[in-house]
């Protein structure tokens, strides 16, 4: 893949043809290319691919970082709050997103205002 050669010298040049091989991998249904395209992306600092939605109830530690999110605070004052990483919050964040079908943070605080109950999604635990 042209990107892998791209990658050292032309950094960005790497992270557009990584998305085209992507794009293609998954139309021909090559997955393990496709992979290995999204993992370069990784690598590079880039989204590899879109998160899927992953329907569901809220873990314990989303459900703790979803009320975090619901007081306002920002994914550091979440990561110091918990003692995890600020890359873990915004995973923890990405799923939550995704299960709750919001598309922001403040998508997120309105439906803990809506729920009743501070801090609660409605959801139950997995």
């Amino acid at each position: 893949m042209l990107a892998c050669a791209l990658a050292t010298c032309e950094p960005g040049a790497a992270a557009a043809e990584a998305r085209a091989a992507l794009a293609a991998f998954e139309q021909l249904g090559a997955r393990s290319d496709a992979d290995a395209a999204a993992s370069l992306l990784r690598r590079l600092g880039h989204r590899g691919r879109p998160a899927k939605r992953r329907p569901g109830p809220l873990t314990t530690r989303e459900d703790e970082v979803f009320r975090l999110i619901a007081e306002g605070l920002t994914n550091e004052e979440i990561a110091r709050r918990l003692f995890i990483s600020k890359r873990t919050v915004e995973h923890h964040v990405g799923s939550i997103l995704a299960k709750l079908g919001a598309a922001t943070r403040g998508a997120v605080q309105a439906r803990a205002a809506q729920s009743g109950q501070p801090g609660s999604p409605g959801l139950l635990h997995a």
